[in-house]
């Protein structure tokens, strides 16, 4: 019996991505308009900055960050152009989606600890997934992205169940299992309804998936990271049963073994990735 409600919930909660009436989380469009501009060849730093000045949330997020040890140069910054200057189109395509994650996906009050942590967990896991890229000789472009957005689906199903339950939703701890369970498709179907990239779906929709093609080595990157989010308490986990946190988003050993196969990193090389974390990470957990 117990085995036939945790199914009808499962089917349930993907159902609600298919329902006309429900709407995904929406991204400002602000964030989205970088993400093109940052994918053009010629793209123009004038550009971006008019776009960052339509939202100002996301601007001082921006000027927040220039000034923040992990790039701040010997000169201060004092204009929005000299900080997309310093940062890069491309590192500011990252924070501007970071921003708008963060802002538009990880917030519903029911459940607002837990995807708090979530939230943490997923950035943590992005910034660790580049530095992951530049050790292994990945190309890093849209690695940043799909660290962050690995874990996007436990927001959503947290927010479908709102949408369905209203104020009859079940709790988090009865929730978790299923929401754990499914995330990954939810994962999936979130970033194909926001229209991003083909190679960020295909890594974010499957990262618990070994991968083969173009996408193989993004993925074992982003897997390597989300475990390694654990040095750092930043793990998944889910709300307090008995006085422990549930845990989730688990990755078992041969992941980790063959992702670092793909990669060809061995021991060493990890321990060079945490201590180059060593030296950000815990500021970024802050944030």
């Amino acid at each position: 019996m117990v085995d036939l409600i945790a199914e009808k919930l499962r089917t349930d909660l993907l159902a609600v991505f298919d329902d006309p009436a429900y709407r995904p989380p929406v991204l400002p469009s602000v964030a989205m308009d970088v993400m093109t501009v940052a994918e053009r060849d010629d793209a123009d730093v004038d550009e971006i900055v008019r776009l960052l000045e339509r939202d100002q949330m996301l601007a001082a997020t921006v000027l927040r960050l220039v000034s923040t040890p992990l790039y701040a140069g010997r000169t201060p910054i004092r204009s929005l152009k000299a900080a997309v200057i310093r940062l890069g189109v491309r590192v500011i395509r990252d924070v501007v989606f970071e921003a708008a994650i963060a802002r538009g996906v990880f917030r519903t009050g029911e459940y607002s600890d837990t995807l708090a942590l979530v939230a943490r967990h997923s950035t943590v896991t992005a910034y660790i997934t580049r530095m992951v890229c530049r050790r292994a000789a990945v190309d890093a472009d849209l690695s940043f992205i799909c660290g962050l957005l690995h874990d996007v689906g436990f927001a959503g199903l947290l927010l479908a169940v709102k949408h369905v339950e209203g104020s009859a939703a079940p709790s988090l701890a009865m929730l978790w299992p299923h929401v754990d369970h499914l995330h990954e498709r939810a994962s999936c179907l979130l970033v194909e309804s926001w229209g991003l990239p083909r190679d960020v779906i295909e890594v974010v929709g499957h990262h618990h998936h070994l991968h083969t093609g173009m996408t193989a080595r993004i993925a074992a990157s982003v897997r390597l990271a989300d475990h390694l989010t654990e040095y750092f308490d930043c793990s998944i986990v889910g709300p307090k049963v008995d006085g422990e946190r549930l845990p989730g988003d688990h990755i078992d050993a041969f992941d980790l073994e063959t992702a670092a196969a793909e990669l060809g990193l061995d021991d060493a090389a990890v321990k060079h990735i945490l201590a180059d974390a060593e030296r950000t990470i815990p500021e970024i957990a802050i944030m």
